[in-house]
């Protein structure tokens, strides 16, 4: 049971950069692949942080993937936006367990009609 290594957020970096597709190298990571991370760490729940919020920092870089010395400047950017500790979401992200360890829904748009209320049904 000790032989296990303890988890870096570079190794988790790697492990989500290939999640999916195992012909990836794991040096970049696209924005789908971060969200998810963000996702099953608890850190991107729709309601203190969006995808939408995620995007718009993920394009500053205009570029589609980007290598883990990006990824951690879009995560300080994320933090310090959303008003975050940083290392407190770093530990979130490198103890999260590996890519799928965890059930991890991603909202599809259509979702949104399946909890719609009318807005006189809802209670204030």
């Amino acid at each position: 049971m000790g032989d296990e290594e303890a988890a870096t957020l570079d190794g988790q970096f790697f492990e989500y950069a290939k999640f999916l597709d195992n012909k990836r190298d794991g040096t970049t990571i696209t924005l789908y692949r971060s969200d998810f991370w963000m996702r099953q760490a608890k850190i991107l729940e729709d309601r203190k942080l969006t995808m939408t919020e995620t995007g718009i920092l993920f394009n500053k870089f205009s570029k589609t993937e980007l290598n883990f010395d990006e990824w951690l400047e879009f995560l300080s950017d994320l933090c310090l936006l959303k008003d975050l500790d940083e290392e407190k979401t770093k530990e979130t992200l490198t103890n999260c367990g590996l890519p799928g360890m965890v059930p991890v829904v991603v909202p599809q748009y259509r979702d949104f009609f399946l909890t719609y209320k009318p807005k006189e049904k809802l209670a204030f």
